[in-house]
């Protein structure tokens, strides 16, 4: 079991690293070090602004220490085939559950000690926090952690639903006490709290293993589930064919198709922006990102920062676009519709200028509304009238080239 998880390891964080050198290409990567260079200086702007008198920080921090317990999950890795291959030797497959347990574990551990690095400031202004109390709230973080990956691997097997819900909401409850207990009185008493719930759930998950079975259905659909959700990230920056799109009719949207040219010159028009309206995944890809965008464009406040979100953000919506134009290539029928590649390429274009143009009025918006100064929305207007034009005409040709 030992080895089937290792194998299973390999090929997994191989197909993870090829994912992840896509993502992280050379442009992207440049606009990260921007992005996170000017979040940075604006964080660091931000504390100054700060003392002991924002009381009201200690329990947003306490929230967020408690959500941040909610990421990562323990990855299995079960395939749909160990139903059936691996069910005479189930009670051995805890073994593999223990290695997944603990491939997990310290995956999830250096999330939750970047989290906690990254309160340190706020809790040292606001909470007065310092030296060994640090030690003891973060010690207090990990410890919650550990039972709560603990508690995802007693869930993997066929507990009864009642116990299962209860389980989880008490394991919940005692992580928002405990956190509150460390922030408000002391973090000594937190630790020590933390440490008997992380203790307690091992001893239970120790005496409830061995009397049940493994959920096999359940546990499948999950690792399915958790998959989806990296593929789905990756999807943003690049294609993945692990994640299928769906057709919805949503004709509360035909309305849109109104506005569109019905002769032979458009044809391709009309058939990207049907595709568009009622595909789930190029058009949820572009809610997404331009709801993420817009949201912190309106709380970066306004600045060269701002500025930096809106083209990074504009750019990412129209480069992950430029695989649509393929999106019929497999459709016999559009090979023989009597246009040539000039006119879908205009075609597409139109719809392309379309969607981003739209973006850009929703990001000055969120910019205008975060009281940027006038100028200052009309210097983003014309930067995103720029970066369209350059995407739209140029970039998408050198692209598809």
């Amino acid at each position: 079991m030992s080895e089937l998880f290792q194998t299973r390891l390999q090929q997994h964080l191989r197909r993870m690293l090829r994912y992840l050198r896509l993502v992280f290409n050379d442009h992207f990567v440049i606009a990260l070090m921007f992005f996170v260079g000017g979040l940075g200086l604006a964080y660091s702007n931000w504390l100054k602004t700060l003392g002991p008198q924002s009381t009201w920080l200690v329990y947003v921090l306490g929230l967020i220490l408690w959500a941040g317990l909610g990421l990562n999950h323990v990855a299995t890795l079960l395939e749909p085939a160990d139903t059936v291959f691996l069910l005479p030797r189930e009670h051995d497959v805890h073994d593999y559950l223990v290695r997944a347990w603990r491939y997990s574990w310290w995956l999830a551990q250096l999330v939750q000690v970047v989290l906690v690095g990254l309160t340190v400031p706020l809790l040292m202004i606001v909470d007065q926090i310092t030296g060994w109390s640090l030690l003891a709230l973060l010690v207090t973080q990990l410890a919650l952690k550990d039972a709560q990956l603990t508690l995802s691997v007693t869930r993997l097997y066929q507990i009864p639903l009642k116990l299962r819900r209860w389980l989880q909401l008490g394991n919940w409850a005692l992580a928002l006490v405990v956190l509150a207990l460390g922030l408000l009185i002391t973090p000594w008493l937190s630790l020590v709290l933390a440490l008997v719930v992380a203790a307690g759930q091992r001893l239970l998950h120790q005496r409830l293993w061995p009397a049940t079975v493994i959920a096999w259905r359940d546990d499948i659909k999950a690792e399915a589930n958790r998959m989806l959700g990296i593929y789905r990230f990756f999807n943003l920056f690049t294609d993945v064919p692990m994640v299928q799109g769906s057709v919805k009719r949503r004709r509360y949207l035909d309305w849109l198709l109104k506005w569109l040219p019905r002769d032979q010159q458009h044809a391709f028009g009309y058939l990207y922006t049907r595709g568009m309206l009622r595909g789930t995944e190029f058009s949820g890809l572009v809610v997404r990102l331009t709801v993420i965008g817009a949201i912190l464009l309106y709380f970066s406040g306004h600045g060269w920062l701002a500025m930096a979100l809106d083209v990074l953000f504009i750019y990412l919506i129209g480069f992950q676009l430029l695989p649509f134009y393929k999106q019929y290539d497999n459709i016999v029928f559009t090979h023989i519709y009597p246009l040539t590649t000039k006119q879908r390429l205009q075609n597409f274009q139109r719809l392309l200028r379309n969607v981003l143009g739209l973006t850009g009025i929703i990001f000055l918006a969120a910019f205008w509304i975060s009281n940027a100064p006038l100028a200052q929305v009309g210097i983003l207007a014309v930067i995103n009238v720029i970066e369209i034009y350059l995407l739209v005409t140029w970039y998408l040709k050198v692209r598809l080239a």
